[in-house]
Formats: C-alpha cells, sequence, structure tokens
C-alpha cells in the first residue's frame, strides 16, 4: 500500500502507478487516438467547406464545414479509380525497393563500424549527417547534386570524360522513381546502421569465441551467430523502413511533385493532392487509410517470416 499524503487515503501500488500515468495516458489520448479516431470518421463522410451546419451555431459565432456521411462511397470510389491502383503498384516498387536497398546498406555500414580500426567514433558520428537533416533539405541538397543544366555530378562526369552529354535523371518517371529510392535511402539509412550496430553491441564475444575455436570464418560467423542474434531488430528495422516508405511525401514534393505526369505519383502524394489540393478530404483520408491497412498487414508478414521461428526458439 502507498499512502497518498499524511492522514490521506491508502493507494495500492497499481493505483499508484495509473496515477503516474495518468497524465502520459491523457496527453497520448489528445495527440494520437483523438485525430485518429477523427479522420477514420473523416473518411466515412463528404465535407463541403463551401457550406456551413447552419443558422444554429452561426448565431454564436461558429461556423463549421458540413459533414455528410456517406458510408463506404470514398472507398468505393478509391477502389474503383485507375489512377489509385497504378499508384498502389507504383508505391509497392518504391516501398520494396527502399526497403530492400536500406536494410542491406544499413546492414553493410553495421558490420564495418562494428569493428575496431582508427578512427571509427568519427565515422560513427559522421553517419548520423544524413539522417540528421530534414527531407526538405535534403530533397533541395539532392536537386543541386542531380539537376540537368546545373547539376555537379553532371558536370563532375562530363568534366571525367565518362559521358558526352548531360544526363537527365528526371527526364522520365523509372529514373525519377529510382532517384527518389536512392535519394530516400541515402537519408534513412543511417538510422538502420544504428539500429543494427546496437544490436551487433549486444551480441557476446564468447559465442563468435566459441565459433572461432569451431574454425569458422567470417562469413560463417556472420550467418550462424550475427544474423540470427539480429533478428528482433532486423523485424525492427523492416518494419519501421516500410511505414517511412510508405509515408515518404516531402521528397517526391521537392524533387519531382508526382512527375513528369504521374509517373512518380505514389498513394501518399495521391492523397495529400486529392485532400488538399481538390480539397475533397473524404476520399483523401480514404486513400491514406489504405496504407495503414497495408502497413499492418506487412508487419504481420514480417513477423510470420522473421520472428515467429525465432520466439517458438525462446
Amino acid at each position: 500500500m502507498v499512502k497518498s499524503g499524511p492522514g490521506g487515503r491508502r493507494l495500492s501500488e497499481a493505483g499508484f502507478a495509473w496515477l503516474l500515468v495518468l497524465p502520459v495516458l491523457i496527453g497520448i489520448a489528445l495527440v494520437v487516438a483523438v485525430p485518429l479516431v477523427y479522420s477514420l470518421w473523416l473518411s466515412f463522410t463528404d465535407v463541403n467547406l463551401l457550406r456551413t451546419t447552419g443558422p444554429a451555431l452561426e448565431a454564436f459565432g461558429v461556423r463549421l464545414p458540413l459533414y455528410r456521411w456517406v458510408g463506404l462511397r470514398n472507398y468505393l470510389q478509391v477502389f474503383g479509380d485507375p489512377l489509385y491502383w497504378s499508384s498502389l503498384w507504383r508505391t509497392l516498387y518504391f516501398v520494396g525497393a527502399f526497403v530492400v536497398e536500406a536494410t542491406l546498406a544499413g546492414m553493410g555500414m553495421a558490420l564495418v563500424l562494428n569493428e575496431r580500426f582508427p578512427g571509427r567514433p568519427l565515422m560513427r558520428s559522421l553517419l548520423l549527417i544524413p539522417w540528421s537533416l530534414s527531407r526538405i533539405v535534403v530533397g533541395l541538397l539532392w536537386i543541386g547534386i542531380l539537376d540537368f543544366e546545373f547539376g555537379a555530378l553532371n558536370g563532375l562526369l562530363h568534366q571525367a570524360g565518362l559521358i558526352d552529354s548531360y544526363v537527365a535523371f528526371f527526364k522520365n518517371g523509372w529514373s525519377s522513381l529510382n532517384v527518389l529510392v536512392s535519394v530516400y535511402m541515402w537519408n534513412q539509412a543511417p538510422f538502420a546502421t544504428l539500429l543494427f550496430l546496437a544490436g551487433m553491441q549486444s551480441i557476446g564475444e564468447d559465442l563468435y569465441a566459441a565459433a572461432e575455436v569451431d574454425g569458422a570464418g567470417y562469413w560463417p560467423r556472420f550467418l550462424h551467430v550475427t544474423l540470427p542474434a539480429l533478428r528482433p531488430i532486423l523485424f525492427l528495422v523492416l518494419v519501421l523502413c516500410t511505414v517511412n516508405g510508405f509515408l515518404m511525401l516531402d521528397l517526391i514534393y521537392v524533387l519531382t511533385m508526382g512527375g513528369p505526369g504521374y509517373d512518380t505519383t505514389t498513394i501518399s502524394w495521391l492523397g495529400f493532392q486529392t485532400s488538399f489540393k481538390f480539397f475533397k478530404f473524404g476520399p483523401g483520408t480514404a486513400i491514406l487509410y489504405t496504407l495503414t491497412g497495408l502497413c499492418l498487414l506487412l508487419t504481420l508478414v514480417y513477423h510470420r517470416l522473421i520472428l515467429a521461428g525465432f520466439e517458438a526458439e525462446g
């Protein structure tokens, strides 16, 4: 039992614990739960910004947009739109390529930084620079590198004699989409590196010593000691990279604006455009909620493939 104060009522330990976490729960409810519930409700409504709820509230100086419940109509409209499906396949390619590249690059850099060599602390610090930059700044930086006329990369390649004419990296949708994948991987791979490196630091040296006694070389030790121990970290990296890939919006805004045409329009950009360019908040929210379903589905797949066997062994 815990006393609340001199002469006060006694609280159980569980009650005292709930009392301590109650402000945090209220904050989470206000910041996360309320917007989540509101946006879900919004996806089932039709919002008219030009009409208000009526004179009853206007008498008190309150003007609210008119909300009309439409049920599943927004979702049916979204699923019947060919642009949604082309954007979905484009998004799946983007996310798949980004997750693979970020995971492999993060794992590779973590393996290097886990070794002992002069300057390792400095390299670990420099690793944080791409990840610490705002993605708007990252987009502007890479425009300066990849621009057709004034980009530094074209100038260096041309002066080195490697190309005869400047390369238009954003000329067609395929190259633009792959540029987006590479730039986003450059920005996000350091975060994956930090997670993998933290996992590697927690692996006991005795496991590697035992593997060396058995005659295992570097790669057998990686496959049979390092990789199995990193399965929980690998699951976390895959989930976070997948969610970040689906929600990536700012680089598209800076680099391509969804173009040329619709060739770099992903689901997140389509939902953003539908909501804030055409002011169709109901269909726009419905589009973005399909991403939530995809993220949950892929999380379950990752758990089944990576963590199910690990938890059974544990």
